[in-house]
């Protein structure tokens, strides 16, 4: 059973990890309200308002696998939307990336640490739209961040550390 759980996530962690670069051109922050209303667009497509990605940068999580979250992407996989206030991030995966190729991803986050920790779930990783992975009635339990823990589809958190 640890073998399958292990395994999942390991392709779950691989779909994020190997997939191919993209553009920025049409990420959106949603700001505090939590919906992009009519406020004007900054640099990227980002809302004025929203301010950059809160979890922007290099991390290692528990399967000892690289995180590189920038302003465009979450390793390799288009960042195109995000909401800082919800904690959630939606990503385009290119459509020749290796696994989830051309789909959308939902992936949750908890609050990061002041030492800038925190733990993700991706939630939805093989929605056809943006607005499909926007839908979904998927949760994660985040009661339980430990790597016994099953509160992201059936499987552990991961935790990212900074480099």
């Amino acid at each position: 059973m640890n073998t399958l759980r292990f395994g999942a996530v390991l392709a779950l962690v691989a779909a994020t990890t190997f997939a191919c670069g993209g553009d920025d051109d049409d990420v959106v922050a949603k700001g505090a309200a939590g919906a992009a209303g009519a406020a004007d667009e900054g640099a990227g497509g980002a809302k004025a308002d929203a301010g950059p990605l809160e979890i922007i940068g290099d991390y290692v999580d528990d399967f000892m696998q690289e995180q590189t979250i920038t302003a465009k992407d979450w390793n390799g996989a288009e960042i195109v939307e995000y909401d800082n206030d919800a904690n959630v991030v939606y990503t385009h995966n290119p459509d020749d990336a290796k696994f989830s190729a051309g789909k959308y991803a939902k992936t949750v986050y908890t609050e990061p640490t002041k030492a800038g920790e925190f733990s993700f779930c991706q939630i939805v990783y093989d929605a056809d739209t943006l607005d499909d992975a926007k839908a979904s009635t998927k949760m994660a339990d985040d009661s339980d961040l430990t790597m016994a823990g099953k509160g992201c589809n059936g499987f552990s958190w991961s935790k990212a550390t900074p480099k």
